[in-house]
């Protein structure tokens, strides 16, 4: 390369956190944190709670973040969403509990939970963390078996609980 050339991978970008320090990224790295995980939205995030038009359309966005949930219509989603409760959870709050009988899905608005399995009557294993966006529960109420892991709160979080029968209803495969 001449002296009058720059690299086209790497370009300086500046980042507002630190001030005028630039940073110099891959095109692969712009391009990767261009298409990250997208920002939810959070109900506390919401500063004047008069710009929400309807009260079920920010749930009823959420919920189609669900991937169970991916084909479900907007209308059908809108109604789960009318269907949902919020819930305040606090540390060391077990939502569910492994074994127990599956009727209800559950989104996480904010906080932290951890999904423990016990194997054999043994103390539980940690299998995962899981943050807002995520959604569990599922599995139970889409198969109509036991709880196969239990979900205890670890920060003080806010969910949905979605009614089961309604959820199997938004897919269009309630009785």
């Amino acid at each position: 390369m001449s002296a009058n050339t720059e690299s086209p991978t790497a370009q300086p970008v500046t980042d507002p956190a630190v001030g005028d320090a630039t940073d110099t990224r891959t095109w692969y790295g712009q391009v990767r944190s261009a298409f990250g995980k997208p920002h939810i939205a959070l109900m506390s995030d919401v500063q004047d709670r008069a710009t929400i038009d309807h009260p079920s359309q920010p749930i009823s966005s959420l919920l189609g973040t669900i991937p169970s949930l991916r084909f479900a219509t907007p209308a059908r989603l809108r109604e789960l969403a009318g269907a949902t409760q919020r819930e305040r959870v606090d540390v060391g709050e077990a939502i569910i509990r492994q074994g127990e009988y599956a009727d209800d899905v559950f989104f996480i608005l904010d906080g932290t939970f951890d999904v423990l399995i016990s194997h054999f009557g043994q103390a539980p294993d940690f299998i995962r963390a899981l943050t807002a966006g995520d959604s569990f529960g599922e599995l139970g109420v889409l198969y109509d078996v036991p709880r196969t892991a239990t979900v205890r709160c670890t920060s003080p979080a806010h969910i949905l609980r979605i009614p089961g029968q309604r959820f199997l209803d938004a897919l269009g495969t309630g009785a």
